[in-house]
């Protein structure tokens, strides 16, 4: 796996850990910031959901292969994709939660930094091949 991808998935394993936690345990202080307010269960789903991700991601950082590392990250483009989406349309149902705004903006911006790593592996690739 190529570096660039390699510290992609490291910042999002953290990342994901990180909410997870504040999830699980700081459901309100994380639905208090949320344009959906404070919903403890959602709260702590969307945590044990980050949980349930994090071996794939670790699991690929292990044990290289290509054919799975093209299927994670399309999950993860799709994903940021739809996420940013949401975000966004949260944002222009209520122009006051500027934090969606970032949301949508930080994912759409994960999704081509994704792209650009898929696309240096397939290189990568390519060339060891021939």
């Amino acid at each position: 796996m190529n570096k660039f991808l390699r510290v992609m998935f490291i910042i999002l394993i953290i990342a994901l850990l990180g909410a997870a936690i504040m999830q699980l345990f700081f459901p309100e202080m994380m639905g208090a910031n949320s344009e959906y307010g404070i919903s403890i269960g959602w709260q702590r789903e969307i945590g044990f959901w980050n949980l349930a991700i994090l071996p794939i991601l670790i699991g690929i950082n292990i044990k290289y292969d290509f054919f799975f590392l093209k299927i994670i990250v399309i999950s993860l483009i799709i994903g940021g994709l739809g996420f940013g989406t949401n975000h966004l349309l949260g944002y222009i149902n209520d122009n006051s939660k500027t934090i969606s705004l970032i949301g949508a903006l930080e994912n759409y911006a994960l999704v081509m930094l994704w792209i650009v790593g898929l696309k240096i592996e397939c290189t990568k690739k390519g060339k060891v091949e021939k």
